[in-house]
């Protein structure tokens, strides 16, 4: 097969379009970033430890020894390393991450346009930016490439793409012969595998896909690029050896600070955390899987994959049996069509849905053209790059299971299927069709753009719905973030309160536990958490070795205050951390033994934050300034830790209610 691609085959933006087309990228960015600033980040759930991490470790702690950790360490590290140069604030990561998503934006607009065009690398830049660097499309607001859920997918993918970027190179060079050439293959070679040894510092699942992706560029390289014998050697030498800088480096130094056995697990055991948690045993994880409802979801993907064949074939039937003359004005009429059907009847929630089928089914398309191209230049510069980079968006949506989504995780692990598609669909196809004399792509391409127009329309109108809700500013100075408004929920306007009272009551040296999720009171208070444990989800509970090994580590380690923070499990399949017998309890009753009920703030039914402070029978306790115990009447030793409990929370709600 030679397939004729010509309308594709544009020659090379000269420098200054180039530019043009980076300035407009930039200043997308810049428009966006500027509505929705400082309005990222959820104050209580997830991204209070990536700011309280990178800054632990500046104190000179470290991950695996000092803080459990379920990622690898190269995206911590590097966060404090940027709060040991720049300052330790959210300004700062704000500002590192801005750098880093306009070089993701740049790789993404560079490999598009390179492999397709420089139109569909533009218009792949734009998507991303529009529906997924600042989306928010539900209540959370940690799903966004500035305050991360985690720093380890969005680095992970940031380095992935970079990995297929530098390797796309080096085959395209395949094309030239002499030694330069060969030599810069090496050069590029080398930095992709220093990139995917970084991915291997992140995330499993990314790893995963950016490996079967370089793979699929090495076992084309040998069948179809006449990559062979020592000069095979040679180019897997300079992956490989680039791939052990990173990891060999991390595990020296970690190895420095704690066993070598701790860092090689920490670096490398991504697998042995997931491993020891079993997610697959987690209700979360089942339900972000599709598990739960399973039958549901594959309803659902037979649907989406039953509209997108009925779509396609009226689309091939239009441009085989219209007349060529009133293809353009075919297109306009299916661009507003499809747009005005996509806005008011696609369940944009379930739009995904479909993904892994079709991204199967053109992966199949692809293996063929690299198998039946004869253009060894066409293969390098096009069909091998496109391949490479479905797989990668094959593995990474297919982390998310049966339930695939642009919202949640899908900011990551979807937005590689989501431009990929939308590339296919806008230029590819168009293009063959052009190519095998069966249309002229017009029509294609057009129904292709109002439905990602009415996509990114629906929802741009969702986040900055969620976005102008937000006027609870929470922190101060450098670390001030914008939450919901108390029109909304309590909880910003509570944290906001709790921190200023903790500010002034609470010394230096104290320390604070925030039981079961908030550890952002510990970074805006500038308090260290005595236990190793940051976050006490059943996830991280399972993790961390269950609760017999935290109510152990609060014996040796006994915190000065704990607050209590109303956070809703149900997501996990349990309830109120402390209430439900299966969750929390072990740990309640080490607190409700040894700690009294010294403040509440906000309505404990709504959302509260109560105070703990050590009764006065125990080890004498840092005071609380200016803070007035309310004790919560004689205990009795005796009764059971269910009656404790209960008795404590009732006291809760008085004090609330007062």
């Amino acid at each position: 097969m030679n397939a004729n691609l010509s309308p594709l085959d544009e020659p090379d933006l000269t420098s200054r379009r180039r530019w043009q087309q980076r300035v407009l990228l930039v200043a997308l960015l810049a428009v966006l970033a500027g509505l929705t600033w400082r309005k990222w980040g959820d104050p209580v759930v997830d991204f209070g430890c990536e700011l309280y991490v990178p800054w632990q470790i500046t104190q000179g702690k470290h991950l695996y020894r000092d803080m459990v950790w379920l990622g690898g360490p190269l995206a911590q590290y590097g966060n404090a390393l940027a709060f040991a140069v720049f300052g330790v604030s959210l300004t700062t990561l704000i500002w590192v991450n801005l750098v880093l998503l306009a070089l993701l934006t740049e790789l993404i607009r560079g490999y598009f346009a390179r492999c397709v065009s420089p139109l569909a690398g533009l218009v792949a830049g734009l998507l991303f930016l529009s529906l997924f660097a600042f989306g928010q499309y539900g209540p959370l607001a940690n799903y966004n490439y500035l305050t991360p859920y985690r720093h380890e997918p969005v680095r992970g993918v940031l380095l992935a793409v970079g990995a297929l970027c530098a390797a796309t190179h080096a085959w395209q060079l395949r094309a030239e012969n002499g030694t330069p050439a060969a030599r810069r293959m090496g050069w590029w070679l080398g930095l992709s595998g220093l990139l995917f040894g970084g991915v291997c510092l992140t995330k499993l699942e990314i790893t995963l896909a950016a490996g079967l992706a370089l793979l699929a560029g090495f076992v084309v390289g040998m069948a179809r690029l006449g990559i062979r014998g020592q000069f095979l050697w040679k180019l897997s030498g300079w992956f490989l050896g680039g791939t052990l800088v990173l990891p060999v480096g991390f595990v020296a130094y970690l190895a420095l600070h704690m066993p070598l056995t701790l860092a090689l697990r920490g670096a490398l055991g991504n697998l042995a955390t997931v491993v020891v948690a079993n997610p697959a045993q987690q209700a979360f994880y089942r339900q972000g899987l599709g598990l739960d409802a399973w039958a549901q979801h594959v309803t659902d993907i037979t649907t989406g994959c039953g509209i997108v064949s009925l779509a396609g074939l009226v689309v091939l039937g239009g441009e085989r049996w219209l007349a060529h003359r009133w293809h353009r004005a075919g297109a306009l009429v299916g661009a507003l069509s499809s747009g005005w059907l996509a806005y008011r009847f696609v369940p944009w929630e379930r739009f995904a849905k479909p993904f892994p089928v079709l991204l199967a089914l053109t992966a199949v398309g692809l293996v063929c053209a690299v198998k039946w191209e004869t253009d060894r230049d066409r293969l390098g510069r096009r069909w091998l790059p496109l391949l490479m980079w479905n797989l990668l968006a094959l593995v990474l949506i297919g982390r998310l299971g049966l339930a695939a989504r642009l919202h949640h995780y899908g900011f990551v692990l979807a937005f590689p299927a989501f431009l990929f598609l939308a590339t296919m669909a806008l230029f590819v196809l168009p293009a063959l069709l052009r190519g095998q004399q069966a249309g002229t792509g017009w029509l294609t391409s057009g129904v292709a753009a109002g439905v990602l127009l009415a996509c990114v329309t629906a929802h741009l109108q969702l986040a900055f719905d969620h976005y102008g809700k937000k006027t609870q500013p929470v922190g101060s100075g450098g670390d001030r973030l914008l939450t919901y408004g108390p029109r909304w929920t309590p909880v910003g306007q509570v944290l906001a309160e709790t921190t200023a009272s903790l500010s002034q009551s609470l010394p230096p040296e104290a320390t604070l536990l925030v039981l079961p999720e908030g550890i952002a009171l510990n970074y805006w208070l500038r308090r260290t958490c005595p236990t190793s444990l940051l976050a006490f989800d059943p996830y991280y509970l399972a993790a961390g070795g269950g609760e017999a090994a935290v109510v152990a580590e609060l014996e040796r380690h006994p915190p000065d205050v704990i607050a209590l923070t109303r956070r809703d499990m149900q997501g996990y399949g349990v309830g109120w951390f402390g209430e439900d017998p299966n969750y929390g309890r072990q740990v309640m009753v080490w607190v409700l033994q040894r700690y009294e009920v010294a403040q509440v703030f906000g309505k404990w039914e709504d959302f509260g934050v109560v105070l703990f402070r050590r009764r006065a029978a125990d080890p004498p306790p840092v005071p609380m300034m200016g803070s007035p115990a309310v004790s919560p009447g004689q205990v009795n030793h005796h009764e059971s830790s269910h009656k404790r409990f209960c008795r404590a929370r009732a006291v809760c709600r008085g004090l609330s209610k007062s």
